[in-house]
This record gives C-alpha cells, structure tokens and sequence, in this order.
C-alpha cells in the first residue's frame, strides 16, 4: 500500500468516527484462548485502535474489512498479497507505532490475533453496529480461504451448516476451518471443523468457496450503517431480504443503546408501516411508550421486506437544537436455523423549530391551472381552449384557521447566531424599514379592498375562502366608479350609470351589469390516507373551483382547474396590522 492511500484511508476513518460521536453504540464480548485467534467485530468503535486495545493481552493485531469484495484476498495458506490494490491483512502493533497501519477500526472486521494469556480470556469492545457484509473468493489451487462472522443472537450458539444454509451449497467438501496455532512466532495455521462443531456470536470461521460472491448470511439489511433522519427527514425505510433457501419469520425490535452523549429516541416518537402493503393500505402504526418488537413478517426465500419508520418531529418540539437521540434496531430470524442476527443503529437531531412542529401551519402557495368553464345552464363543464394560471398564497395559523391573502412579504434580519429569522407580512402591515425582503408573493386577481380572506372551518381535506366585490368598488369586474373608460357613466357616456345591486336595472333595455360579484374559491386536495400531523408532507394535489355569482342575472358562472398546494414556510404566525 502506498503511503498516500494509506492517509486517504486514515482520513476516512478519522471522518467517519467524528460523525459517529452521537450514534448509539453496543458493547460486543469475546473469549480468547491462548495462540491464535480470530474474531469478528461487528461494531465501529469510536476509540483509536490502541485505546480499544490498551488492556488486551495482545502485542499486535491483523485486520481483515471482510465488505471490501473483490478488492483484497482474504486467508492464504502463503500469505501472499502480490497483485492485491490493498494487503489482505492490515496490522496495529502495540510496540512499533510506527509500523501500525490503521487508526480507527472499521464495522465488520475480522481481528486476527495471539492470545499471551495461559487461560480463556474475557474482552469487550464497544462501537457502533452494522449490518454484516460478507465477501466470497474462489478457493483455488493458491488455497485461497474466506473469513466467515458469526452475527448470532445472544446465548445462541449453531453449526456452519445452519447458519450459511442459503450458500451451503457453494461451499466445497470439507471447506470448513478455523484458526489454530500457540507459536506466537509462527503463522497461524488451519484445523479442520468437525460436524457437531458449533459457534457464537462473535467467531469466526475459514470456508472454501467454489465461487465469487457477496452473501452475507440468511438476512441482508440495507441500509448497511442503520437509518439517520437527521434534523429533518420524517421517514426512513429498512430492507431486510431472505437471502437463505428456506422460509422464516422475521422480527425487528428496538433496544437500548449506550449512550454516552444524546438521548433514548423513544419507541413513543415512532409509526411504522409495511411499505409494499402502504401501496394499497397508507395507514400508519402508533408505536406505543415501552414497545420492544416494532413488526414481525415470514418471508419466503429471495423475498424482501421494505419496512418504514415514520418519526414524530412534533414531539420532539420540546428539545432544543441538536439534541441527538439514538436507539438500536434489532433484526433477528426468529424461527430459522440461522439464529442470525443484524444490529443497525436508529439516529434522529432535533431542530429546534416550534414552528416546523406545528404543521400544518404556515405558508403554502397554491398553483392552479383553471381549464374548464361552467355558464349558467350548463350540465356539465367545457374544456376551454387555453389555461388561465393563479397563484393563491394560504396561510394557516396555529389554530388551524386559514386566510387567502392577496400579497404576503417575506422579510426578517440576520440575528446573533447568524441565522435569519424572518417573518410574514400580509394585509395592510407595514414591513420593518430595517428587514430585508426576501421574497413576495402575490395573487393579482384577488381584489386589493380584501387582503385577507378568511376561510370557512378549518384546513384539512378543503378550504374553502368567500368574498364579495362591490359593485362600486375599485376592484370591480365591471364597469366600476373607477373604471378608465366609464367613469361611473353609461353606454352613452353622459348619463349617470343606475347603482349597482338593483333588480330594477334589467328593466332597461341597456342593462349596465353592475351588480356585485359574490365569489367562492374552494380548494379540494388529494388525500392518501397516510398522512399526519407527525408525517408533513411538503406538497399536495388538488383542485379548485372558482364560482362568479352576479356576473349574469341568468346565475353563477364557475371556472375549474387542477392545483398543486406547496408549503413554503413553516411559520404559524403572519403579520397583519
């Protein structure tokens, strides 16, 4: 390895465990006997490699990134690494400092190591977990081996035969081995299994491999390093496939991790739902205070299970920002011979925002697209030859009450931290001299005399919003006081047009239509099924409907189109006055 992929590599390392300062974290033990060993490691641990091992009777350690597929060579009987982009074996020495080449130890890394202790030993090492990954080369005439990790659930001890049923078959005759040796400067060497020969979590095993592969056990879990919602996200999906030839039940909990900063991200704050069966059924589960088994499913052979986990940001509004909150998610093979087991670790930051907590409150921003027209005496609607775009900004307090405005003006200061903290205007307030704006937002065809409309009930399947123009208002559709031309004057110009509102006027054969338009606007949105106050969604579907009451004497005209509804900001209060 050259000195410069080496630094790379250690950078990476160093990176990694500064993101991981928050997760949860589990604690593995092993047992060693005297000589060689070889265990694996299926956590990360936060700590440098020569802290992890300050009270470990070993003078070095030989490491083995067991997902690295294709890209080393895993055991040979020549430890011969000529040709190789990386050596098989990467070494820590307690007493050569200089000669270590690792800092940090990566998830799923097969230890190599001789044991100075005359009795069976105790250890521990605690880090973040992952998912195993596994990586298979053809054992061939350079007697090539692969090392094999046991992930099992506690207590549980199986034969490699159980445990690697689903790649069974690819395994040669006779293949399986482990490490053995008491000559610390001697090469370990390989001893044969026998067939009632049965290990725990935390072994390791050496197999012959008749082919190239990426197997890695009975139960493959994606994402490999666990679900992160970070400050933001409200769903994350876990895929569990049954890599095995047999069928099994399969069952994911939520345990308690170490937590040494960050707090307990509580089975309280979670929904969950099957996501294939979501496509036909949205509904959520509410996980309930002390729940341990979020879900179980049989899964036959090949099959996979795309699990969701929804996270509730509402209760989390009382933490303040970038509080972390973390637990452990437990997969296990309840019922299979495999006794698998796949720990990944569940980690969610607060954010501090009240008002992001609050949904469906703030400004959402309605873009409709009217494309059809119903007149008075019509049955049905008509497609019109063109489309006729609105922009409705809809704003909804923290009661839920909605108003349409006519403008809303973002606009705020950059405060001490450096974040800028804005807020929405509307209505006939003023706008800070000293704020900066940001962003405005109009809806031209709203009149001015009604900045702000205030809805019907409140905002969840429809809205719906009613006004009414005057028919001597200066907003008026018609031929208003104002109006350019007319200037509150009839056909002729010169005689005083009759007022508005009077059923008198169509007695005339000129009938002046100024009466007063009544209108009402009603939104309707597409509703999934799925959706809740802890599960926002940023944006929806819908349409509106716009009717014209007064326009003609005949009835109401109303004009339809579709609307796609986006929530631009968070904030539950605007600005009026």
């Amino acid at each position: 390895m050259t000195f410069k992929m080496r630094i790379l590599i250690v950078l990476f390392l160093l990176i990694s465990c500064r993101f991981l300062m928050a997760l949860p974290l589990e604690r593995q033990e092993f047992s060693l006997v005297y000589g060689w060993n070889a265990i694996y490691m299926q956590v990360q641990p936060q700590k440098p490699v020569e802290e992890v091992f300050a009270d470990w009777p070993v003078k070095s350690v030989g490491f083995y990134d067991p997902s690295s597929f294709l890209s080393t060579r895993q055991f040979s009987a020549e430890w011969d690494s000529g040709n190789l982009m990386l050596p098989p074996i990467m070494m820590w020495h307690r007493d050569y400092p200089e000669a270590t080449e690792i800092k940090y130890i990566p998830s799923g890394s097969v230890c190599i190591l001789f044991s100075t202790n005359s009795i069976k030993t105790t250890v521990s090492v605690t880090g973040v977990p992952a998912a195993p990954r596994q990586t298979w080369h053809i054992t061939d005439t350079n007697e090539v081996y692969n090392f094999v990790g046991f992930s099992l659930q506690k207590g549980q001890r199986v034969t490699p035969q159980d445990y690697l049923e689903g790649f069974l078959e690819n395994v040669q005759q006779g293949g399986f081995f482990k490490l053995s040796g008491r000559n610390e400067q001697k090469s370990p060497t390989l001893m044969s299994l026998y067939q009632s020969d049965t290990f725990s979590d935390g072994d390791v095993l050496l197999a012959a491999s008749r082919i190239q592969s990426n197997w890695s056990g009975v139960l493959n879990v994606s994402p490999m390093n666990g679900l992160n919602f970070g400050t933001d996200l409200v769903q994350q999906t876990l895929a569990i496939r049954n890599d095995g030839t047999a069928p099994r039940t399969v069952a994911i909990d939520i345990v308690d991790g170490i937590l040494e900063t960050g707090q307990k991200l509580r089975p309280s704050y979670l929904h969950t739902r099957d996501a294939d069966v979501a496509l036909t059924n949205a509904v959520w589960a509410s996980c309930a205070a002390g729940q341990t088994r979020l879900a179980q499913k049989f899964l036959a052979s090949g099959e996979t299970w795309r699990f969701q986990i929804g996270l509730d940001r509402k209760a989390l509004a009382g933490y303040q920002r970038g509080i972390s909150l973390g637990a452990i998610l437990r997969i296990t093979d309840v019922d299979g011979k495999s006794k698998m087991r796949v720990d990944v670790s569940m980690i969610a930051e607060t954010s501090g925002d009240v008002d992001a907590s609050q949904w469906p409150a703030g400004l959402w921003v309605a873009d409709v697209a009217f494309n059809q027209i119903k007149s008075p005496g019509d049955t049905h609607e008509t497609e019109t030859g063109g489309e006729m775009k609105v922009r409705l900004p809809i704003h909804i307090d923290a009661n839920g009450t909605a108003r349409l405005l006519q403008r809303v003006v973002v606009a705020g200061e950059t405060n001490e931290d450096g974040v800028f903290d804005y807020r929405l205007y509307a209505g006939s307030a003023a706008i800070p001299q000293s704020a900066k704006t940001v962003m405005r937002i109009s809806a031209v065809t709203l009149p001015t005399e009604t900045p702000v409309i205030v809805g019907q009930g409140g905002f969840s399947d429809k809205a719906v919003f009613e006004f009414t123009v005057s028919s001597g208002g200066s907003t008026s559709l018609l031929r208003h006081p104002l109006h350019p031309r007319h200037d509150g004057l009839d056909w002729d110009f010169k005689t005083a047009a009759p007022s508005g509102n009077n059923i008198n006027n169509y007695k005339y054969d000129k009938k002046p239509e100024t009466f007063s338009v009544q209108n009402k606007i009603e939104l309707n949105l597409d509703m999934n099924g799925g959706e809740a106050s802890w599960n926002p969604e940023k944006t929806k579907n819908g349409t509106v409907k716009w009717t014209l009451n007064g326009l003609r004497h005949e009835g109401a005209i109303t004009i339809s189109g579709k609307m796609t509804l986006k929530h631009v900001s968070p904030k539950g209060n605007v600005v009026l006055e």
